[in-house]
């Protein structure tokens, strides 16, 4: 069954869906940060491509981080800087994921296919929304008793391995 199958089968007010229309809500708004960069660096400041569209990702990206992780998944993010930071950590990680594959798919619409470069740099961020929501999802945001959550890690490092 697919992602997509999966989606559809729920409720429209199943929590998940409401999570990814507030990711996508989200997404819209970093497309924007993301799109404004890569022109301000690309076209004004005369960028190359590749580099403006790696600043774009950056500055999208914490901007993301920081609204998914207030109103996305809101009641998923525990308090404190610690659990804050460890989530930023595991955002990050599955973005640079992300980041590579757009990469590879800016190059190849614009120097395989042709695409101008500010078109091929919104058609490089759909490529990794799916990707995005499901490691968001199940990784990032996943629930305090899984092996990814920062209390499970404290556990881990803490115990005495010397026995």
């Amino acid at each position: 069954m697919s992602v997509l199958d999966t989606v559809r089968e729920r409720s429209l007010f199943d929590p998940q869906n409401k999570r990814l229309v507030k990711y996508l809500l989200v997404g819209v708004v970093g497309i924007a940060i993301n799109q404004g960069v890569f022109l301000l660096a690309y076209e004004t400041i005369g960028i190359q491509y590749i580099i403006a569209g790696l600043l774009g990702s950056a500055v999208s990206i914490f901007a993301n981080y920081i609204m998914n992780d207030s109103w996305t998944w809101r009641e998923n993010g525990t308090a404190g800087i610690g659990q804050w930071l460890w989530r930023a950590l595991k955002y990050g990680a599955t973005r640079v994921v992300g980041v590579g594959i757009g990469t590879v798919a800016l190059i190849v619409f614009v120097d395989l296919l042709g695409i101008d470069p500010s078109i091929s740099n919104i058609l490089r961020i759909g490529v990794g929304v799916l990707w995005g929501f499901g490691a968001s999802e199940k990784w990032v945001w996943s629930s305090d008793g899984s092996s990814t959550s920062f209390d499970s890690l404290k556990r881990y490092v803490g115990e005495d391995k010397r026995e």
